[in-house]
């Protein structure tokens, strides 16, 4: 069987992709310019068009895994089992690492059946996809050596600081020591979080007002109280929902009252539900405010306006707000203070 002449033989020479035509025994009856570009560039022994050649014998002859897979496709939409096949496959040279994208299609061409087979070159798809795994598993290297490595002799050496200081033995400097060790424990907790949380894979129904009173009692508060304007249930993740009320009940602390001010303080939680981005709820001070200079970069891991803060804790809230698929917002309270409102949140558990 010849290559049809009235295909467009000259537009699929221009694709930049290999292409060859089939027949259904698998003989190769055409191949674009790019295929033999390719096989030509790459010292193909024999013609570099491959035409006339069985494709699928050679893919029976050839041991790699590849070319098993690739016969097995082939046949799959020859006789009509699948309509398409697509398989990705490494396809390295001396000096470079290469990937490809095999997929087949069967077409109907006056009469007669034919197969497609185009090799897409994915390589930069591919070697951007290694790199974020790369990264993705030093970076949980890194927490596994936070977590372990560093934080117990850190929980050691806190212990036995806290224990001098309840003997009153240079107390002053024994302060000032416990007081680092608690922080890098903090900037340690928080960088956990960030490390180890993209994806939310489990949720549990969860009740907004209990929810945030809890985060609450773990806070230092002080004399800043805390109202709940109504409640809702909604699903989260329990462990991640807390940091974010803890985090954003730690910047209304410390953070909405003016310095050196003795103002009453109130941090308000409450639902929206009529958000027209989805039911979510929202958390909100009637301090001082952010300035607008500020908004877009309290988000940023490392912002903070305090030299004692570790500048991870609304990072934190961002990065368990989007791993959840809801959005954060920071706008402005009535009282002019800070209001953070996250929306998008699942309330099947109310239904």
């Amino acid at each position: 069987m010849a290559f049809p002449s009235t295909l467009p033989a000259s537009s699929l020479d221009a694709l930049p992709t290999q292409l060859a035509i089939l027949d259904i025994d698998g003989t190769i009856l055409y191949t674009n310019e790019a295929w033999k570009r390719f096989g030509t560039e790459n010292d193909y022994a024999g013609d570099a068009s491959s035409i006339g050649m069985n494709y699928l014998g050679v893919c029976d002859v050839d041991p790699d895994q590849s070319a098993t897979a690739a016969g097995g496709g082939i046949r799959s939409v020859i006789d009509g089992t699948d309509d398409e096949f697509s398989y990705e496959y490494p396809c390295h040279s001396d000096n470079e690492r290469r990937w490809f994208t095999m997929r087949v299609t069967r077409f109907e061409h006056e009469d007669e059946t034919y197969v497609q087979v185009v090799h897409l070159d994915i390589t930069d798809r591919k070697l951007a996809e290694l790199e974020v795994d790369e990264k993705a598993n030093r970076l949980q290297n890194v927490a596994g050596i936070l977590s372990h490595d560093l934080r117990n002799p850190l929980s050691v050496a806190l212990g036995y600081a806290k224990a001098v200081l309840d003997e009153g033995i240079a107390t002053e400097r024994i302060e000032r020591i416990v007081s680092s060790l608690e922080r890098m424990d903090d900037i340690i907790s928080d960088a956990l979080v960030l490390a180890r949380h993209d994806t939310v894979e489990t949720t549990s129904t969860v009740d907004l007002q209990t929810k945030a009173e809890t985060a609450w009692s773990h806070v230092e508060t002080g004399d800043v109280e805390l109202a709940v304007a109504d409640t809702m249930l909604f699903e989260a993740d329990d462990s991640l929902l807390s940091h974010v009320f803890e985090n954003l009940f730690r910047n209304a602390i410390e953070h909405a009252r003016p310095e050196e001010s003795d103002t009453n303080l109130t941090v308000t939680v409450g639902p929206l539900l009529e958000d027209p981005d989805g039911p979510g709820f929202y958390v909100e001070d009637d301090g001082v405010g952010i300035p607008e200079r500020d908004s877009d970069e309290v988000f940023d891991a490392g912002y903070s306006v305090d030299s004692e803060g570790t500048g991870l804790g609304l990072s934190i809230v961002s990065q368990v707000a989007g791993a959840h698929g809801w959005c954060l917002e920071l706008t402005e309270s009535v009282s002019g203070g800070a209001r953070f409102e996250i929306t998008g949140v699942d309330r099947r558990a109310a239904e």
